[in-house]
Order: C-alpha cells, then structure tokens, then sequence
C-alpha cells in the first residue's frame, strides 16, 4: 500500500513539473516574440525547443508510473 501511496505522490510532483516545463515554453516563446535581435530570438526559440523535450520525458514517465499504479491497485484487490 506505501507503493501506491507514493506512486500517487509521484505523479502529483511530475504535474507540477510539467505544468512549470509549460510555463517556461510561454515565457521563452514570448521574449523571442519581443526579441529585436535575431541571435536573441534565436536563443530563446531553442530553449522553448528544449522546454518541450523535458515536457515530453516527463510525460513519459509520468505514464510508466500510471501504469504502475494501475498495476498495483489490481494487485491490491
């Protein structure tokens, strides 16, 4: 039962971190919207690009630990 307990936790704190990934994707795509210069624009256009590869990984895990709980509450019944 702690195992489920704290895949649950886990997920709770993966959300949160995808939320904040989401949050940097607008705040970066936003400056490189304002950003005069081309090197600058470029810049912040790459980190959005990496704000969603995290977004994706954690995505990914967030769904092996989906499973996981699934997995463990059929067990538990």
């Amino acid at each position: 039962m702690e195992d489920l307990k704290l895949a649950k936790q886990l997920v709770r704190a993966l959300d949160m971190a995808i939320s904040k990934e989401r949050e940097a994707q607008e705040r970066y795509l936003r400056e490189a919207t304002y950003a005069y210069e081309y090197d600058i624009k470029k810049l912040f256009k790459t980190l959005v690009h990496e704000e969603i590869g995290h977004e994706r990984l954690l995505n990914a895990k967030k769904q092996a630990v989906l499973k996981d709980i699934a997995r463990l509450q059929k067990k538990n019944k």
